[in-house]
């Protein structure tokens, strides 16, 4: 296995030499406790913010505020803030939303892009260049005929439709809650549906390689 899918994956070797997936490494895999609090901090303070106030303008202060703040203590700790400014990138674009249409709004871009995650990974797989074996390619897991055998082609087509299912659950989720105005509910949906769901499609897809890919090497 290529150093590039085990870190995304997660994985540690034990003691033999063999990959394992535990709790600390999918821990880490997502990004640790800065990657929780990056995910979690803005919509959780919106929404809280929200309940109380039923106001936007005070919601979005404090969802860009505490942002704003996590992104200066990953600064002064001279730890890695790419994913602290897109995080703080993409709040801006939310609270711009929210001010410009109303509170569910500020959820509005996420439907978008897990919109065009789903598109893109089964359009991928109905044209026969499943994403997830690009993916597969690109870390050295696969050799550049993998497309040639149809077993591993048929299993990151299968895996390709799988990762979308992450993305259009989210929507099924949550769009119905954004059209019954349910700001609130929305909120916390995309918390759970966020980091906690991704961390639970990782160990799945692990599972499945474990006992499909890696089972004939």
């Amino acid at each position: 296995m290529s150093q590039g899918l085990d870190k995304w994956l997660g994985l540690e070797t034990n003691a033999d030499g063999d990959y394992v997936l535990t709790a600390r490494s999918l821990y880490k895999s997502i990004g640790g406790k800065w990657g929780l609090l990056e995910s979690a901090v803005p919509p959780l303070s919106f929404t809280i913010t929200y309940s109380m106030t039923k106001s936007v303008v005070p919601s979005v202060a404090v969802a860009v505020g505490l942002t704003i703040a996590v992104l200066a203590i990953q600064v002064a700790r001279k730890r890695p803030i790419l994913n602290a400014f897109a995080s703080l990138f993409g709040i801006g674009i939310a609270a711009w939303l929210a001010l410009n249409g109303g509170a569910g709004d500020f959820f509005l871009k996420d439907f978008l892009v897990n919109g065009g995650w789903a598109a893109g990974l089964l359009i991928s797989s109905l044209v026969g260049y499943p994403a997830f074996g690009l993916l597969m390619r690109a870390v050295g897991e696969l050799d550049q005929n993998w497309r040639t055998d149809r077993k591993i082609k048929r299993l990151m087509t299968l895996l390709s439709v799988f990762w979308s299912g992450i993305y259009l659950l989210r929507l099924g989720v949550q769009l119905p809650l954004y059209f019954s105005n349910q700001v609130e509910l929305l909120g916390f949906a995309k918390v759970l549906l966020g980091l906690p769901m991704f961390g639970l499609w990782i160990v799945l897809t692990w599972f499945i390689l474990k006992r499909t890919l890696y089972a004939r090497a």
